[in-house]
Formats: structure tokens, sequence, C-alpha cells
């Protein structure tokens, strides 16, 4: 791609998909960005990374922010790296589960959780030492309780939280007439860690 677009939300089919590797959805993906609130050299971890299209898209917008694509699935980290040959993006990618996977990462400025693998809890746990005084979580949320655990574990530590829940219907053709095709509902809660 010799591009460099100047908006967020690259089209979902311009990204390399691997069998079972989720992407997080274009029109999902501009709100997740503009969630994050991302600066210049802020340290991102992008767990459950998937296809890593909001790692990508991160480092499009900034070359400078420092981001570590996280993602279990070795399908999933072989589309990553597709993907960062494609956007011509250099990322530092990791094949592991979360959290343990975050150990030895630096501090975090901005963390967004796009999948966790049913360790919701510990990856909340070791991302709130992570994250610097200031940070931000962004968390999607599509089962119905993930986004429970979350917002009761932010709450008990004083993390100010926000939440939305996103309905996008799309067209789609059927061949007779062009129709409106609803996506899975999404919730992408934000915390944001005290200040020390």
């Amino acid at each position: 791609m010799n591009k460099h677009l100047l908006v967020p939300g690259i089209s979902n089919e311009l990204f390399e998909k691997l069998d079972g590797v989720p992407i997080t959805k274009e029109e999902i993906r501009v709100l997740v960005l503009s969630k994050l609130q991302l600066f210049s050299e802020a340290v991102l971890y992008d767990i459950g990374s998937g296809s890593g299209s909001i790692a990508i898209e991160s480092k499009l917008i900034d070359p400078k922010i420092e981001v570590y694509a996280v993602e279990k699935n070795p399908n999933g980290i072989k589309a990553i790296e597709k993907n960062c040959n494609k956007f011509g993006v250099d990322i530092n990618t990791i094949q592991g589960s979360a959290p343990d996977a975050l150990l030895d990462l630096p501090p975090a400025d901005r963390i967004f959780i796009g999948g966790s693998g049913g360790n919701l809890i510990d990856i909340l746990n070791l991302c709130d030492i992570k994250l610097k005084p200031g940070g931000q979580i962004v968390l999607n949320s599509v089962t119905m309780n993930t986004g429970p655990q979350a917002v009761s574990f932010w709450q008990e530590k004083s993390y100010k939280w926000q939440a939305a829940t996103v309905n996008i219907s799309i067209t789609s053709s059927d061949k007779k007439a062009l129709i409106w095709e609803a996506r899975n509902p999404v919730t992408i809660i934000t915390a944001e860690k005290e200040e020390s």
C-alpha cells in the first residue's frame, strides 16, 4: 500500500485475514481509536490483536507510537506480520497469552483489549500494574459477562469509566434488493487510571 490515509478506518477488505483470526471491523475501529486518544511516543498494548488492525492503524496515525501487538493464535501472528508488511509499519509482535505475555513490556500509556481468552480479571490486574497514572484502557465487549466484569473491576480500583454500545448495520445485496445487514453489537468501555 503506497498511500497513507489521513483518517482511521481502513477498509476491512484491505487487511490480510487468515482462518479463525478476528478483525476489529472498520466502523468499530474508528471509535476505538478515538477513545484511545493516542499521542506521539505513547506506549500502546493491543491485547488479543487478531489481525492487527488496531495496532497497525495506531502506528499509521503516528509512527512514533510504540505498539505491542499481543496475540496467542499463531495464525494471528502470521496475519499481523503480513499486514505490517502490506501497510509498511513496524510494530512489536508478541505471540503468547495475556497476562503472561505482558510481563516484560514497558509501562503503558494506552491499552486496548480486543480479546481476553477467558483471562479478563488476570489481564486487568496486570494492566492495572503496567498502566501509567493517567493512562487509559479501552475494552471491546461482545459477550454478556465481559463488560460487567470489567466495570466492576474498574469501580473497585477507582478508575473513571464510560461505556457505549454500538449497533451497526451495513448494506448488503441479496440479488433482489439492497438490505441492511446487522453486525453484532459491541460495547466499548473506556477506563482512565487516576493520576498519582
